[in-house]
């Protein structure tokens, strides 16, 4: 009996580092980010992202944890057995969610060092500004994502957060443009930092192209305040 509560506690231990609680949008929460966009042929631009949790709200039985960014864009996530999904979207004023055709894997339920998985994504950073209009270079990919490290340091203008959940993920894909832009390659390399109780303090993206017309473009996202 003795040895069965010692496996017992022993689970629950484990599973409590593992849940919600790197992505705690379970909670009324405000997240403030500064973000630089650095184009290998181009000037940086810098912005900031404010995400707001709205808490636990039920849609047709279905329960979700709304997250309102600054553009009034509304993202709905879900908490399942095997992890933590982006469901869909909608505008703040809308009712109905935009389902997105495959709901999207955030963070796994397993985040022990070499869980491996992929979502779709897209390319963003890829830009060219012309005299009269910007030409974006936006394609779909695979990318794969693994959980490197469970104990890393990250200095943020808040401070420094330890212990933080390391994630990786790589893809590449291919850009068909026009007759002058032709077809290019793009390497693309995502990084993400979590800190347990606050969620993502840091995501570094590179978007690295064989093109001499787009180059390299890195952006870096940092967590500057959190209520």
């Amino acid at each position: 009996m003795k040895y069965f509560f010692i496996v017992l506690l022993f689970f629950l231990l484990g599973c409590k580092s593992n849940d919600i609680t790197y992505f705690p949008v379970d909670k009324l929460k405000r997240w403030s980010y500064g973000i630089t966009i650095t184009p290998e042929i181009d000037k940086p631009t810098t912005y900031k992202k404010i995400n707001v949790a709205l808490g636990r709200t039920k849609i047709n039985k279905e329960i979700y944890y709304p997250l309102l960014r600054e553009n009034g864009s509304v993202y709905y996530y879900q908490k399942k057995n095997s992890g933590i999904f982006r469901y869909g979207f909608s505008f703040e004023k809308e009712r109905e969610i935009n389902r997105h055709k495959k709901e999207r894997l955030v963070l796994p339920k397993n985040l022990e060092t070499g869980t491996k998985w992929n979502v779709n994504s897209k390319t963003f950073l890829i830009l060219k500004r012309y005299p009269y209009y910007d030409y974006r270079a936006t394609t779909n990919f695979q990318i794969n994502y693994e959980v490197i490290s469970k104990n890393q340091t990250v200095t943020t203008p808040l401070g420094k957060f330890r212990d933080c959940l390391y994630l990786r993920g790589v893809g590449n894909t291919k850009f068909i443009g026009d007759s002058e832009i032709g077809s290019i390659d793009i390497n693309i390399v995502s990084e993400e930092w979590y800190a347990k109780n606050v969620g993502l303090i840091k995501s570094i993206r590179t978007e690295k192209t064989n093109s001499d017309l787009f180059g390299t473009t890195k952006m870096v996202q940092t967590l500057e305040s959190y209520e």
